[in-house]
């Protein structure tokens, strides 16, 4: 059977139609097949309402409850109730509580001990102090207002206590918007007197359907919504949900008239929607066809043309699958030529793309003078905020600086030129991955991978300190693992420099996280500030995560000014205690409570290396698997950060 080969505007206008259409039939089929789908969807919005109403007024009885239960139980209205201190206590629960008015309390014969009142309530309320009542609360009416109240007996049968409060913040429970027009609640008792409260005045429970409030009354759901027919009320949906602890229950109603004239809407407005979605598909058709399609024609013929008669099987594929071919030959075409080889920066052939970040870009390129491999690290010198004359002078002159290291555990320097936008270096090119690729391959090392991982890193710092130089953006990304066991650390001093060269003060070059805290509140960056940030790379390889990340890059920087790490025996228990105390010392906020310089950190690490006879021998495995350019997107960049203010760091 042959294969069916549609041309890219049928596939467009019929992808168009099906986005704009199919979502609508689905709706439209919905509403014609199921025709209480709608009124299913205003139950639950009453259910929701009432219990919504329900929780609401529990939470506050709940509170109002707390109250008169620990006054019922306290020791000096139990033990001394017409004592002065008991007086200052109920002063001070009015005091502390404006909706209460009125606390008493009372023997069991129905004597009064002691009462503190806002303002006399017994005009108000005739009987707001009868002991005959029954323990519990209760809404009552009064003169103009109405109440809580609530009766405690006290600890020890000794008599009882009354609480008065307003009942003012039950009114705006009872509005609900969300329910709908024409939407109306009551707070009702399953009890005689019925109706506590209504939304509307002299909503009563008999306009609500007999069979409906039998079903709230007697129901063993805590809440419920459905539809009912009654003779004297009509169709109603109707809702209701019990107060918990207490004999009330809220009730909710709507004509069903109001859902079947909503569904009616929403039948007119599916299908005007309908009929506009099938105007807009064959407008963005024609958009698509001007836009895309011939373009995109015009395109693979020129194509077709540059690499020759066409592949004959083309003739009916469509645009798509023509570009693809045409693609694939002139990408062959590509590979097999040395086009690439003729980039050039400076004197270097550029031959791959190695990564690239905020800064700049890193480039696996050929010294053609000296026959060698090497890595080519590009800096952006265009960016707004920067001074460039500054830059490229502390630039040529760190790159003069950093050449003349020939230490085993720091990448070399060859060259630094100035290229117009961007300056490069050329440096020497290590065959392996960053640590950073590597835990995240690994995600974490054993005590005794760290040891010597930080202990090259560390003598890498002790070299290049002793020489005045700071690195400045010591982490993972910088430490680079090659294939022959070596560690080495890369770019010493670049973000330093162009720290120097922005323009505005309240900014610093760095990285997110491996910022020292002196640096972060503008204090400078220290030599001590390089061994912070080594701290941070072995709690990171200990424990497979940073310990200051947060969700944003200003709450990891307030994190790591104000919040200390958490304790690295806790997280990798069996750690060797020399290990921990020295991750501790490292990762102290004060720099003057770190080792005294990155001399004793190679001094303590040798001292474990040989103690335990620690050599590094990477997975070879790992480091041949990852592939650099893949992992640049999840590799901490080197940026920008604006320095946080100081009373924000404070605020925390």
């Amino acid at each position: 059977m042959p294969q069916i080969r549609l041309p890219l505007l049928a596939k467009v206008a019929l992808a168009l139609a099906a986005a704009a259409l199919l979502p609508l039939s689905i709706s439209f089929f919905q509403l014609r097949t199921n025709e209480d789908a709608l009124f299913s969807q205003v139950r639950r919005t009453h259910m929701v309402a009432t219990s919504s109403t329900a929780g609401q007024i529990d939470t506050r009885l709940a509170a109002f409850d707390a109250l008169t239960q620990s006054l019922a139980v306290h020791p000096v209205l139990v033990g001394s109730p017409r004592s002065e201190t008991s007086q200052e206590l109920l002063r001070g629960t009015l005091a502390a509580q404006p909706e209460v008015e009125a606390i008493g309390v009372y023997t069991a014969a129905g004597e009064e001990v002691i009462l503190a009142q806002r303002k006399d309530l017994r005009a108000e309320l005739e009987l707001v102090f009868d002991p005959a009542q029954e323990p519990g609360i209760e809404v009552i009416h009064g003169q103009n207002q109405r109440w809580l109240r609530a009766r405690r007996p006290l600890a020890q049968d000794l008599g009882s206590l009354l609480v008065i409060a307003e009942a003012a913040w039950l009114d705006p429970l009872l509005e609900t918007p969300e329910i709908g027009e024409e939407a109306q609640l009551l707070l009702a008792s399953r009890d005689d007197p019925p109706v506590l409260l209504a939304s509307s005045p002299g909503l009563s429970l008999e306009e609500f359907p007999a069979a409906a409030v039998a079903r709230a009354r007697t129901a063993k759901l805590q809440s419920e919504a459905a539809r009912f027919e009654d003779p004297r009320t009509g169709a109603m949906i109707v809702g209701y949900s019990q107060v918990r602890g207490t004999p009330w229950m809220v009730l909710s109603r709507q004509p069903a008239r109001v859902a079947e004239a909503a569904e009616g809407r929403i039948r007119r407005a599916t299908l005007f929607s309908a009929l506009a979605a099938l105007v807009l598909t064959a407008l963005f058709s024609l958009g698509a066809w001007i836009n895309v399609v011939r373009p995109l024609r015009r395109l693979a013929t020129a194509q077709q043309e540059l690499l020759g008669s066409p592949d004959p099987k083309a003739g009916g594929a469509s645009e798509i699958e023509q570009l693809e071919a045409s693609f694939e030959a002139l990408q062959q075409r590509i590979e097999d030529s040395e086009s690439l080889n003729e980039v050039f920066l400076g004197r270097y052939q550029v031959h791959k793309m190695i990564g690239s970040g905020a800064m700049g870009s890193v480039f696996r390129g050929w010294d053609p003078k000296l026959q060698r491999t090497v890595a080519l690290k590009t800096i952006r010198l265009d960016a707004d905020g920067f001074d460039r004359e500054k830059l490229v002078k502390s630039l040529l002159e760190e790159a003069s600086v950093s050449a003349r290291f020939n230490h085993p555990n720091i990448v070399t320097v060859y060259d630094m030129a100035d290229g117009g936008s961007s300056a490069f270096i050329a440096m020497e090119f290590v065959q392996g991955v960053s640590l950073d690729a590597y835990l995240w391959d690994r995600e974490t090392l054993t005590p005794d991978e760290v040891i010597p991982v930080a202990l090259a890193i560390a003598r890498a710092l002790a070299a290049a300190h002793d020489q005045g130089l700071v690195h400045h953006d010591v982490k993972p990304a910088n430490v680079l693992l090659g294939l022959d066991s070596s560690i080495k650390v890369t770019d010493f001093g670049i973000s330093q420099l162009i720290s120097s060269a922005v323009k505005n003060e309240e900014k610093i070059c760095g990285t997110p996280g491996y910022l020292a805290p002196e640096s972060l509140t503008g204090e400078g960056y220290q030599p001590s500030s390089d061994l912070f940030a080594l701290g941070l790379i072995m709690y990171e390889a200990l424990v497979g995560k940073h310990p200051f990340f947060g969700k944003t890059v200003r709450e990891t920087l307030i994190q790591t000014i104000m919040e200390p790490a958490p304790p690295i025996r806790e997280q990798v228990p069996g750690i060797p205690e020399p290990l921990a105390q020295l991750i501790d010392r490292l990762l102290a906020k004060d720099p003057r409570k770190r080792p005294a310089n990155a001399a004793e950190v190679v001094s303590i690490l040798e001292e474990m290396a040989y103690a335990r006879k620690l050599q590094w021998h990477p997975s070879v495995e790992t480091l041949r698997n990852l592939d650099v350019p893949d992992y640049v997107e999840v590799t901490r960049e080197t940026r920008l950060i604006d320095l946080p203010e100081r009373h924000l760091i404070h605020s925390e």
